[in-house]
């Protein structure tokens, strides 16, 4: 499922692969330069990763919760079918499920055998019965509720809403899922199994937003065992898990919301592992300046973008939404970003793939060009005329006769996202656009101010999965929220519907890439959004610690957090 990430969704060969294609700068500071992978480690000890962010939540399947710092802290904690890997190849976890196979194409039909030691770690085993509830919960289908008779708040629908039944056989063991058309991605599903019989007793949307005892069922190698709001979540090991045992005796979880604070921190010991959501230069230097620690610099599946809230009535103009797109230099955010920690990666042209997928091509047809003299044109065209003061005044409108204005909003205190947002606000400034800049906690931002719709402009990231059909719940129509739930911009185009649906029910990989950039092309013609860039992902850890392998999903490094240990 595509994650948020706001300030900032075989592995060793893949990160070196990748370091000889030339896609990311593949340097080190300490004793090694690549990912710890196969090492040989010990049981016992304990490690703390700086998180950039504290959770809005505890249920990652619910809309206010989809961030990418829960993501990572559940990956071994809720169950998932299929993993995804370094690689972006989706693994199956056969801890969780023994199979899964397509018996069937007409119609689609897959059967999953759950390992029969498979248990919650309250004694309840897993069953189909938390397949049926995660169909149920995600669909969108109003048929279904939530206790109270609300209806659920699914973060993503997409391919939830395309089957058709899921029903259990032997014991609950097995898991017949049909499908009411073909579904492509159909290994994305079951992602983050929720514990059914919990679930159904406090609720989806609300019944996991607090700490407490829900939150503590675990059916993954480790548990969580206390949260502190603003300080730290501590993970152990799952007494009731049958795999194999984890390594360590902890993992903290600590939420450090100012970058600049990491380094010290990993200098004296108090962090093991870091992975700033937007790595700044400064940081680069100072974690590379610290002995015995590991860094390295990789591509993924992580971009950041600028939202226009169509809910305003001048950004509800395409017209509008084109001219600060012409407006702003992507390649200068680029070469003031970016290019100090890689010089391969340049202005995204695609939202859908990104460019270390073979899927990836340039979609824009030129629509993210910097010109600003054609956006001056086209503001003057949309019916505005510039004041003696050098902005524009609409003839019409809210702001008739007054400056044209609109506030940008991101999370606050991460330096690199200010840079962005002076840059913007400088690019605005030159073509007659007044930028006032009103920034909120990640808390606040993505639990309150982006789902309600109450932002003009919003810059953040969206952590990709490797599958294009997650994509579908932030662009699709606004008009249906129970399917387009991710979609802040109140966005609407039946057309783009049509090849989002058409897409995901393709069985033909390259046919549903092409469906998928055939969609980006019309992001790009309704100028939904303004990617800005693929984000370089930056990762150091004590190189006491064996295992550790970064991942450019939305899974983050903890993917195998299961392996991790301290070096024999």
């Amino acid at each position: 499922m595509i994650r948020l990430r706001p300030a900032r969704r075989a592995a060793a060969l893949a990160f070196a692969a990748a370091c000889a294609l030339g896609l990311a700068a593949c340097a080190s500071g300490g004793t090694s330069g690549t990912p710890s992978g196969n090492v040989s480690v010990k049981s016992g000890g304990s490690i703390t990763y700086a998180l950039d962010e504290d959770v809005a939540g505890f249920n990652i399947n619910q809309i206010d919760d989809n961030e990418f710092v829960l993501q990572e802290i559940l990956d071994n904690v809720w169950p998932t079918v299929y993993v995804p890997t370094p690689s972006l190849a989706p693994k199956l976890n056969t801890n969780i499920v023994t199979s899964a196979k397509v018996t069937s194409t007409s119609p689609q039909t897959v059967v999953y055998h759950i390992n029969p030691k498979a248990t919650w770690s309250d004694g309840v085993p897993i069953t189909a019965a938390d397949f049926v509830y995660e169909w149920q919960a995600d669909s969108g289908n109003p048929k279904f509720k939530d206790v109270g008779g609300k209806a659920y708040l699914p973060a993503n629908t997409g391919g939830y809403n395309q089957i058709k039944s899921v029903a259990g056989s032997d014991g609950g063991k097995t898991v017949t899922v049909t499908f009411s058309k073909p579904f492509g991605d159909w290994k994305l599903l079951f992602e983050d199994l929720m514990p059914s019989h919990i679930a159904k007793k406090v609720g989806f949307n609300d019944g996991f937003q607090n700490f407490g005892p829900p939150v503590q069922v675990s059916g993954g190698p480790y548990e969580i065992k206390s949260y502190t709001q603003g300080e730290d979540l501590v993970e152990v090991p799952n007494p009731k898990w049958w795999g194999p045992k984890p390594k360590l005796s902890k993992i903290t979880f600590r939420f450090i919301l100012d970058d600049n604070q990491v380094p010290p921190a990993m200098q004296n010991g108090e962090v093991n592992i870091a992975n700033p959501a937007l790595a700044s230069v400064a940081f680069n230097s100072a974690v590379r300046a610290i002995s015995n620690v590991t860094t390295n610099v990789s591509p993924g599946l992580e971009f950041q973008h600028i939202d226009f809230n169509q809910a305003n009535p001048y950004l509800s103009q395409a017209s509008v939404r084109h001219a600060l797109a012409y407006g702003t230099n992507r390649e200068q955010m680029v070469q003031r970003i970016v290019s100090p920690l890689t010089t391969k990666i340049k202005p995204l042209d695609n939202r859908i793939w990104m460019p270390i997928q073979p899927q990836y091509k340039d979609t824009s047809d030129g629509y993210g060009a910097f010109d600003p003299s054609k956006a001056k044109k086209m503001l003057a065209a949309a019916g505005m005329t510039m004041g003696s003061d050098g902005y524009f005044h609409p003839d019409s409108g809210p702001q008739k006769g007054k400056d044209l204005t609109f506030t940008l909003s991101t999370t606050s205190g991460v330096p690199v996202r200010s840079q962005i947002e002076q840059l913007f606000q400088s690019d605005m400034k030159a073509i007659g656009v007044k930028i006032n800049i009103q920034n909120y906690s990640a808390n606040t931002l993505f639990g309150t101010v982006l789902p309600k719709g109450e932002f003009d402009i919003a810059e953040f990231a969206w952590v990709q999965t490797p599958f294009a059909s997650n994509s579908q719940s932030v662009y699709c129509s606004y008009t249906d929220a129970s399917l387009c739930g991710s979609n802040y911009d109140h966005y609407s185009d039946p057309k783009l519907d049509k090849l989002f649906v058409e897409a995901n029910s393709t069985l033909d990989p390259a046919k549903s890439a092409n469906l998928y950039n055939q969609a980006d092309a019309v992001l790009w013609k309704d100028m939904v959004t303004l990617p800005l860039f693929e984000q370089p992902n930056l990762y150091s850890w004590s190189s006491t610690y064996g295992n550790l392998v970064p991942n450019p999903t939305e899974w983050g490094i903890p993917w195998n957090a299961y392996d991790w240990g301290l070096k024999s």
